[in-house]
């Protein structure tokens, strides 16, 4: 049991293990990007390795803001949960630089690979017509927060 007298409402931090479980098998989040002090949220598909975050964006879509926010270099959060119900949660924070993927380097087969292995992202995909409107990103660790809370340890 935690010293935290709030731990049941604010939860207590993960060990590392859960944090890789979570990032390895949700597979969604939401992305916060900032620029020039203006901040933009979206959900994303991503792939985690164990050390960086990979997903990718649609260019050519109707609503290209993402294009807009997102920059080689700059800074981003990637928030992923998973809620079962109010006492029974977690919640993981990736915070790092965000770098675009060269379709001719060779960590774009990492990235492919890496969304087939725990994305929302179908292999299918990769061969299809769309592939070509696809920017690859990888969002390097710098750091990583969890915290969650469990209904049995508070019974």
């Amino acid at each position: 049991m935690s010293s935290n007298p709030y731990a049941q409402f604010s939860g207590v931090p993960m060990d590392q293990r859960d944090i890789d479980a979570l990032l390895e098998g949700q597979g969604h989040g939401v992305v916060s990007l900032c620029r020039d002090g203006e901040p933009y949220s979206l959900p994303i598909s991503f792939g985690y390795d164990g050390d960086a975050v990979y997903f990718g964006f649609l260019e050519d879509t109707p609503n290209p803001t993402k294009m807009e926010f997102i920059r080689d270099g700059a800074t981003a959060r990637l928030l992923v949960t998973d809620i079962r119900d109010r006492f029974e949660w977690q919640s993981v924070a990736v915070t790092g630089t965000v770098r675009a993927l060269d379709r001719d380097g060779d960590e774009w087969d990492d990235f492919v690979a890496t969304l087939d292995d725990n994305a929302w992202f179908m292999t299918a995909f990769e061969q299809s017509d769309a592939i070509d409107s696809l920017s690859g990103w990888k969002l390097q660790v710098e750091e990583l927060r969890g915290i969650e809370q469990k209904e049995e340890a508070y019974e």
